[in-house]
């Protein structure tokens, strides 16, 4: 188990097409929240493989979300360990209420989820579904809109194993990033024929991987490293290690990892990815030709000049500070205060979709009931919820499937 400085880590029991370029000048925004029952609860079926096509009010399961970005933006997934579904929801838009347009169970043993993201399909065709869910140990690759099954494993439960990621490869294998286990976390790589483990390496507190296209790599955030391994035909090159910043919690002496929790593309800036640690949000440049800003913000995280934050982690994107504004309720230790779990930007409209902690009476300590929005003019933050009382995220993801 990781450091109690990281409670929030324990067993999980249970765009359509990217646009070019992000636009700015977005609407001054405003807290949302639509109480009350949303959209029909699709199961699995007995033998827990195939979804049931059922439903009893609003959108049913076999009428997916809008997939394709409009004036509203782009549509979203989430993970929702309160109703044990990935939910399907219209693009956040300022002034309306946030429901899901449907909910789906893929099989039955599903705990609540952990991860989901689109993807362009390779062998399959048309896009795919990857998720991942930490409390079954469920892994599972479906086509979508019309979320078909067309690859599943079932790789360990939470006790030991609490996957945290998947990706799909363009090739067909699927990546994971296994949390706990006898090395404290692994990066692995499973075959698209009979899910077999075709490599697969240490990596302590493993949270999320990332394909990379452009330099045909995968990228792996963990405890203390980011990690970029190169990808080739189901194998895992030779490392590329970068240390994450440290805790800012902290004297740098005491060399403190400051937990990472996610890695995704930054729309419109191919040379940066997003990064996601316990001490809040930053973006990491691939390759650093030159010096970049670190605004001051209220996480006091990163410390600039060390570990590379200047000129490999930057916060000079618009809306830093406030991204980074803290967390209402700090964790137990008071040692870290944002514990961000999942962020992104909308290639549409250049909104910042972020969820952390701030759990509903009777959730986990790691799950959040709404989803935070940012965007210009003020970058403020705007929450939107179906039902604050019943709404568990832990990662929440817009619905783009390009890699970058």
């Amino acid at each position: 188990m990781p450091s109690p400085l990281t409670h929030e880590r324990r067993p999980i029991r249970g765009r359509g097409v990217a646009h070019a370029a992000i636009t700015a000048g977005l609407a001054a925004t405003v807290l949302v929240s639509a109480e009350g029952p949303a959209s029909a609860l699709g199961t699995a079926s007995p033998n827990g493989e195939a979804p049931s096509r059922g439903g009893t009010s609003g959108t049913d399961a076999s009428s997916p979300a809008k997939v394709d970005a409009d004036a509203a933006g782009t549509p979203v997934a989430a993970v929702n360990e309160a109703t044990r579904s990935i939910e399907f929801y219209p693009a956040p838009t300022p002034g309306h209420p946030w429901k899901p347009t449907s909910r789906w169970r893929p099989v039955s043993s599903w705990a609540g989820g952990v991860d989901v993201k689109l993807r362009p399909g390779g062998p399959y065709g048309g896009r795919v579904l990857a998720i991942a869910d930490g409390g079954s140990g469920y892994v599972g690759i479906y086509s979508y809109p019309g979320r078909v099954r067309k690859w599943s494993a079932y790789v360990g439960k939470a006790r030991t194993t609490n996957v945290h990621g998947v990706e799909f490869l363009p090739d067909g294998n699927v990546a994971i990033a296994n949390a706990a286990g006898p090395d404290g976390g692994r990066i692995k790589i499973l075959a698209r024929k009979g899910a077999k483990v075709l490599a697969w390496r240490t990596f302590p507190g493993a949270h999320e991987v990332l394909y990379d296209p452009s330099l045909h790599a995968l990228w792996a955030i963990g405890n203390d490293r980011l990690t970029k391994f190169p990808y080739r035909a189901g194998r895992l090159g030779t490392a590329v290690n970068y240390k994450l910043p440290r805790s800012s919690a902290y004297p740098p002496s005491k060399n403190i990892p400051s937990y990472g929790h996610d890695v995704q593309p930054v729309y419109g800036h191919r040379d940066r990815l997003w990064i996601l640690t316990s001490g809040g949000v930053t973006q990491f440049s691939k390759t650093a030709t030159k010096p970049c800003k670190v605004v001051a913000t209220a996480v006091k995280w990163p410390l600039p000049g060390l570990d590379g934050v200047g000129r490999r982690y930057c916060n000079d994107f618009p809306g830093a500070a406030g991204i980074n504004a803290g967390n209402p309720r700090p964790d137990r230790t008071g040692s870290y205060r944002r514990l961000p779990k999942s962020i992104g930007n909308d290639p549409s409209t250049g909104r910042v979709l972020l969820t952390y902690p701030n759990p509903a009476p009777g959730a986990h300590a790691w799950t959040t009931p709404y989803a935070t929005l940012y965007g210009a003019p003020g970058w403020q933050p705007t929450p939107f919820s179906p039902n604050r009382t019943k709404t568990a995220y832990y990662r929440v993801r817009w619905l783009v499937s390009a890699y970058q």
